[in-house]
């Protein structure tokens, strides 16, 4: 045996009594160890912040009452007692924080502990914020008026002929005075043209959204645009007026200013001698053999154009 085992073996003897005799005392004794520990540990005290849902019970519809102050969603509860009580502790334990604002007052509120269930034992020492401000506004209902807007270019050698037509034209907004009021427009998303061909073209358009607070009774509107073909003008200046039906009469004044308005490859093709702008005496049955005189209207007629005179009617004299 080597010198190593000897001193184990010597060792083993010396304690193998102290660890057989009197067993049952020893675990007696070891249980006791333990049920003072967790004892002594449990009635330390711990300290706990915990988050409280917060919910507010609002006044009824009927009266026309909206609370127009931000309230925080849940609330910080800082606490402490026995470890064993805090650290089983849950938020759901504690409950909500309720604020009964039904009787629709304006003012400062404090939160109080004793509007948590708070077990026995368990002291708060704050709560975050530790008071809500309270305001309110009346509830009204105003028609609002709905703008959209054209984005976008058509196919080439075409344009929006006009602003577009909405359905509904207004919608009807309802929330806080001070908010309702304030709206001017309720705006729709914006209508994209790019790359549409000539006709009549309808969609359906979602709204942005309204301010906080408020709603409108249409979250969509149906807006039409309608394309056309790109028009041109173009003047021609002093035009002599003819006078049909008779050989011995002349206007006052002498000639007029035509505008004439239409897609571009018709305008620019016109001629000069195309355009003639005249007056007709021989449907009027008056004697063109007396000297007369009469106001009538100057016309021109182009196809696929619009035409316009200044002035639009002479006076002929025979």
């Amino acid at each position: 045996m080597t010198a190593r085992a000897a001193r184990l073996s010597a060792a083993w003897k010396f304690l193998r009594p102290m660890l057989r005799d009197n067993i049952g005392l020893k675990l007696l004794a070891f249980a006791c160890a333990i049920v003072l520990f967790g004892y002594v540990h449990g009635t330390q005290n711990a300290q706990r912040i915990m988050a409280v849902d917060l919910v507010a019970l609002l006044p009824p519809a009927n009266e026309n009452r909206v609370l127009t102050s931000d309230l925080p969603t849940s609330v910080r509860v800082s606490l402490h007692g026995p470890r064993s009580l805090v650290s089983d502790l849950r938020s759901e334990d504690l409950g909500t924080l309720q604020l009964d604002l039904r009787s629709a007052k304006p003012g400062r509120i404090p939160l109080e502990p004793s509007m948590l269930n708070i077990p026995g034992g368990v002291v708060v020492d704050s709560i975050d914020p530790p008071s809500v401000d309270i305001a309110w506004d009346e509830v009204v209902t105003r028609d609002v008026n709905v703008q959209v807007f054209v984005t976008g270019e058509p196919m080439d050698g075409f344009a929006v002929k006009s602003q577009p037509t909405v359905d509904p034209q207004t919608v009807r907004a309802t929330g806080p005075r001070q908010i309702v009021d304030a709206l001017r427009v309720a705006r729709a998303e914006p209508f994209d043209v790019s790359g549409v061909g000539e006709g009549i073209h309808t969609r359906t358009l979602s709204l942005d959204r309204p301010p906080r607070r408020v709603q409108y009774d249409h979250h969509t509107v149906t807006a039409t645009v309608e394309i056309t073909r790109k028009l041109i003008e173009r003047m021609f200046s002093k035009v002599r007026v003819q006078v049909v039906g008779t050989n011995h009469a002349e206007t006052l004044p002498a000639t007029v200013d035509v505008r004439v308005v239409g897609p571009p490859d018709i305008i620019k093709a016109l001629r000069a001698d195309q355009i003639v702008p005249r007056v007709t005496v021989s449907e009027l049955g008056a004697n063109l053999a007396r000297p007369n005189s009469v106001a009538l209207p100057v016309v021109l007629e182009l196809d696929n154009v619009d035409v316009s005179i200044v002035p639009k009617t002479v006076i002929v004299k025979w």
